[in-house]
């Protein structure tokens, strides 16, 4: 697909014309990112999964970045619990990162924040790839391995890493669709 022939203002003209968020927020002159993301009926897209045995809740934005003339699909990801001991203010968000503060400014208690990136052009199998590679084998991220459920053929699966797969691999079927 050719997403590298776009620059950001172009990629953002796209972005706001297909119905995928509220706005489009533009971090310096590299990134885009989704704000107030629609699903694809137009409702808000619910960007937060919580674990019901251990409280600790991820939270998910979608964005856009050109990167050495190639466009990246990207995930800002901000891990947060109860534990009101230790929190990270957004203040201490760095470079690409900062893009995304505007969801983790009002997060509960954010504890931690990964990127996850991608080519935009890449396919399912590397974004489930990137995410297993970037965030899911992440010893402070283990309690998503007990996030368990059985589905209707009796199988166990992991329902918050499903989620967090199935929301990241929409948004960018969408993002990509909207650029072509």
């Amino acid at each position: 697909m050719p997403f590298n022939q776009y620059d950001l203002e172009t990629l953002k003209n796209r972005l706001e014309q297909a119905p995928l968020a509220g706005y489009i927020y533009q971090h310096e002159q590299h990134m885009l990112i989704l704000q107030e993301p629609f699903a694809d009926d137009g409702s808000p897209l619910n960007v937060y999964v919580q674990h019901e045995l251990t409280a600790d809740q991820i939270g998910l934005q979608f964005g856009i970045r050109l990167k050495d003339g190639q466009a990246e699909y990207v995930l800002g990801i901000t891990h947060s619990n109860q534990n009101p001991s230790y929190e990270i203010g957004a203040g201490n968000l760095r470079s690409d990162q900062k893009a995304f503060n505007l969801l983790y400014a009002f997060y509960n208690y954010p504890k931690a924040f990964y990127l996850v990136a991608l080519p935009l052009a890449a396919n399912s199998q590397a974004l489930e790839k990137a995410l297993e590679e970037q965030l899911f084998n992440k010893p402070e991220l283990a309690f998503l391995e007990t996030a368990v459920k059985t589905n209707p053929m009796g199988e166990q699966i992991q329902w918050m890493k499903a989620y967090i797969l199935q929301q990241a691999l929409d948004m960018k079927v969408r993002i990509q669709t909207s650029l072509l």
